[in-house]
């Protein structure tokens, strides 16, 4: 038996980044309990606190392991270095989207120790399974190099050692997420909503926690890590028994996060009846698309409260140079349908993507004001590795400096030009962060404050400083 301890990379710039529990990890720990391994998963906000500048990591916090797991995205990796080079594990491994696509993609340049320095091990991929492995070697005192475990990554004097990608997972064979492992215990508020239509729904008093019923999406869209993924999904009865074990943890409230929850009409409805049956509130996400009145209907009266859809922009050329496959009018139609369901109907936007212009932007503005979504999630494009634009940025006349990764973070609406990552031909940085910051301001007056933390007192825990916290702690930069 190894003894391992889990957790995300710190995210203190997320306005409560304890609502953020990945979800990776409670699959990651349910595998490796099915294996017989000692698995803990922790919060990692609770071992670190951020000053607005710097980490603080409590070495006396920090318990000895045998293995220590970090799950990373490209925004937080350089956290998850500082806190593995202050935990005291034997051996320490670094997984997540970020690793994945660093590993998948085309870019040599990237894959690179000084990347990563503070773990003994990469790993990439859907690997439940491989970690287990790895788990066990570790535990019976094999050298896991020797193994050929899928998705193993290391250095040594010879170089990078890279070993092939697990295959894809049987979601339906996987243990389930280990909800009952996370002690830090689910926060609320996470389904507050309101909008200058008049519509509100106060969920700052439910529990609530995040699930997947699928994992993958079938869509194209070059801004997306995640397109054209093959889509998987978990039983009926595997959903039931997540959302039970979340009930009995006296959860009130979920976060679907399936990238298209209705792609198939039947099965939304039998989850919808799922999380009815144990008296769930909950919101999803969605393509305008997959739209369908009588769906969107019955989901409303099964205590859907919010339907999130990916419109992205107003301009009819800005979505199809992201391959988007919708149009502006198509996304009036899902966002007006989601409504007359009574259901909030919030738009996901960005600006920046590569050939943005000035008018460009001034026709989201048009369509915000045209259409009036609930409520609007806003944000400067960034080249995320997966995406397209990442891997072949040349196609879209743009270049991926070196040394971003800590870059990727966006802070509310003003910023400077240091964050963006992208230069673009068609459109000065300066005018970029100008145009989010109107932009910005004027949603939050005309339909509804972007931050749920605005919305009947719900209050976040961003960033508490160290003095705080009555903790010794080590700055770590």
């Amino acid at each position: 038996m190894t003894k391992v301890i889990l957790l995300d990379s710190p995210s203190w710039r997320l306005f409560n980044p304890r609502l953020h529990l990945h979800l990776g990890i409670l699959y990651l720990a349910g595998s490796l309990r099915a294996a017989g391994h000692d698995v803990k998963v922790l919060d990692c906000h609770e071992v670190t606190t951020w000053d607005g500048k710097t980490l603080g990591v409590h070495h006396e916090l920090l318990e000895a392991c045998d293995v220590l797991g970090i799950s990373a995205t490209t925004a937080n990796v350089h956290w998850g270095q500082q806190l593995a080079k202050a935990w005291p594990a034997k051996v320490k491994v670094l997984g997540g989207t970020h690793v994945t696509h660093i590993m998948e993609g085309p870019h040599d340049r990237f894959r690179q120790q000084k990347y990563f320095d503070g773990f003994d091990y990469l790993m990439y991929g859907e690997c439940e399974e491989s970690f287990a492995k790895f788990c066990d070697a570790i535990g019976s005192g094999y050298d896991p190099k020797m193994l050929f475990i899928p998705g193993l990554v290391w250095w040594d004097a010879l170089g990078r050692h890279q070993l092939p990608a697990p295959a894809l997972p049987d979601v339906t064979k996987n243990a389930g997420p280990a909800f009952d492992l996370w002690k830090s215990g689910f926060l609320k508020g996470a389904l507050t909503s309101n909008s200058v239509h008049k519509k509100e729904f106060d969920g700052n008093e439910l529990m609530t926690a995040s699930l997947y019923t699928a994992r993958g999406c079938p869509y194209g869209c070059t801004f997306c890590a995640d397109a054209r993924t093959k889509l998987r999904e978990e039983t009926i009865e595997q959903t039931e028994s997540q959302v039970k074990m979340l009930a009995e943890l006296g959860v009130q409230a979920v976060r679907l996060q399936d990238d298209t929850f209705t792609i198939k009409e039947d099965r939304c409805r039998r989850i919808s009846d799922v999380l009815a049956s144990y008296g769930m509130r909950w919101r999803a996400t969605t393509r305008v698309n997959l739209k369908n009145p009588d769906l969107f209907h019955y989901m409303s009266s099964k205590g859907c409260t919010e339907l999130g859809f990916g419109i992205e922009h107003g301009s009819a050329r800005m979505l199809k140079a992201m391959n988007k496959g919708t149009t502006p009018e198509a996304n009036e139609l899902g966002v007006k349908m989601c409504q007359e369901a009574g259901m909030f109907a919030r738009a996901f936007l960005m600006i920046g993507f590569p050939g943005e212009t000035e008018e460009s932007i001034e026709e989201m503005k048009e369509w915000v004001d045209r259409v009036r979504p609930d409520a609007v999630t806003f944000s400067i494009f960034q080249p995320f590795p997966g995406s397209a634009v990442w891997n072949y940025p040349e196609k879209f006349g743009v270049h991926i400096p070196d040394g971003s990764f800590d870059r990727f973070w966006q802070l509310g609406l003003e910023g400077t030009e240091d964050e963006l990552i992208l230069s673009l031909p068609t459109l000065a940085k300066d005018k970029l962060l100008r145009a989010r910051r109107e932009l910005g301001d004027w949603f939050d007056k005309e339909i509804g404050h972007r931050d749920r933390t605005r919305l009947h007192g719900n209050i976040g825990t961003f960033g508490p400083r160290v003095v705080d916290m009555g903790l010794q702690s080590e700055s770590c930069g």
